[in-house]
C-alpha cells in the first residue's frame, strides 16, 4: 500500500494501493476514474489451498427401511451419493487437539458419523425407479450396532494432519473448541471453509432388493486448507452460450433479447509491475485501441 502525495490527483493523503499508486504517478491517469480496458496478463485469485489431506475407507451393510420388493419390485441396482455428515464434539463424538511438541500438527478423532445417503434405484435396463434417502452410522462406539465391524466399520480412527495456520473454532455459549467442517451435498453445507474440512464419496458394493438392504463403502477425506492469493494467468475471459427465445424481429427489444448477451469487461488491476499500464499513463490517452506490445 502506498499513500498517495496530496495534490496529486486530487487524492490528498488518502492511503491507496500500490498499483493505482504507480498509475498515478503522472498526475494524469487516474484508474478510479478511467478504468482500464482490455484483459490483464495475470488474475490475482484468493483460493482455498489444501496443505494436507488423509483418507480412510470403511463399509457396512444395513437396512434400507422400506420394504424393496413390495415398493419397488423392477429396481435391480443402485448407486448412492452422500448428501451430509453429522457428528457431535467431545466425549462420544469428534475430538481435535493439538500434538504436543508438534505445533503445526493436529490429530483428529471420528467417532459416531451419520452418513446420509440419497440412493438412486434402477430398474434392469437402468432406468431410474426413484431416489430415496437413509441414513448409516460409521465408526459406532458401540459395538452393538448392527452397523459396527472390527475390520470394516470399527468404533474409532485417529488421523493426524499438518495444519500450519491452525483449525477454525465453534463458539457455543462462549465456549470455543476446535471444529470440522463436513462438506456435503445439502444447501446448508456446501461449500469449504478455512480450517479442516471433512468429505466423503460413496459406492454401492451390493444391493439385496430381496432382504431390502444395501452394502455401502465411503472413502472419508480429511484436509487442512487454508485461503491464500495467487497470481494465475489469464487466458481471457468465459464465453457464455446463450439460447434464445424468441425469432429476430425489427423492433429493438426484440433484437436485444434475441442478441448478444451483456459483457461487462472493464479490467482487473494487475497488482504487480505494469505493462502496459505504463504506456498508457506517459501518454495520456487511454483507450482499448492503444499499441503497447512493441515496448513490452
Amino acid at each position: 500500500m502506498a499513500r498517495c502525495k496530496a495534490g496529486k490527483c486530487g487524492c490528498g493523503t488518502r492511503i491507496i494501493s500500490n498499483a493505482v499508486n504507480q498509475m498515478n504517478g503522472q498526475q494524469c491517469f487516474d484508474v478510479c476514474t478511467t478504468p482500464i480496458c482490455g484483459s490483464p496478463d495475470y488474475l490475482g485469485l484468493f483460493a482455498p489451498v489444501i496443505y494436507d489431506e488423509i483418507g480412510i475407507n470403511l463399509c457396512t451393510t444395513f437396512d434400507l427401511g422400506i420394504d424393496i420388493p413390495t415398493a419397488y419390485p423392477t429396481a435391480t441396482t443402485a448407486t448412492a451419493q452422500i448428501i451430509d455428515i453429522t457428528y457431535t464434539y467431545g466425549d462420544g463424538g469428534v475430538e481435535i487437539t493439538q500434538i504436543s511438541g508438534r505445533p503445526n500438527c493436529y490429530s483428529v478423532t471420528l467417532t459416531n458419523l451419520t452418513v446420509q445417503f440419497a440412493v438412486n434405484l434402477y430398474d434392469e435396463a437402468c432406468r431410474l425407479i426413484d431416489t430415496i434417502f437413509v441414513s448409516a452410522l460409521y465408526l459406532p462406539s458401540d459395538t452393538t450396532e448392527d452397523t459396527y465391524d472390527e475390520d470394516t466399520n470399527p468404533t474409532t480412527v485417529t488421523l493426524e494432519l499438518f495444519a500450519p495456520y491452525g483449525v477454525a473454532y465453534n463458539n457455543v455459549a462462549g465456549v470455543f473448541t476446535p471444529a470440522l467442517n463436513a462438506i456435503g451435498f445439502a444447501s446448508t453445507d456446501n461449500m469449504v471453509r478455512q480450517g479442516l474440512n471433512l468429505v466423503g464419496a460413496a459406492k454401492v458394493l451390493n444391493f439385496d432388493e430381496t432382504d431390502s438392504t444395501i452394502t455401502i463403502g465411503v472413502t472419508l477425506v480429511i484436509q487442512s486448507l487454508y485461503y491464500a492469493g495467487y497470481k494465475v494467468a489469464n487466458a481471457g475471459r468465459i464465453v457464455i452460450p446463450k439460447g434464445c427465445i424468441v425469432t429476430p424481429e425489427d423492433t429493438d427489444c426484440l433484437k436485444f433479447v434475441a442478441g448478444d448477451l451483456l459483457n461487462l469487461e472493464i479490467r482487473p488491476l494487475d497488482l504487480g509491475v505494469p505493462g502496459c499500464q505504463e504506456n498508457l499513463k506517459q501518454d495520456c490517452t487511454p483507450t482499448c485501441n492503444f499499441d503497447c506490445t512493441e515496448n513490452i
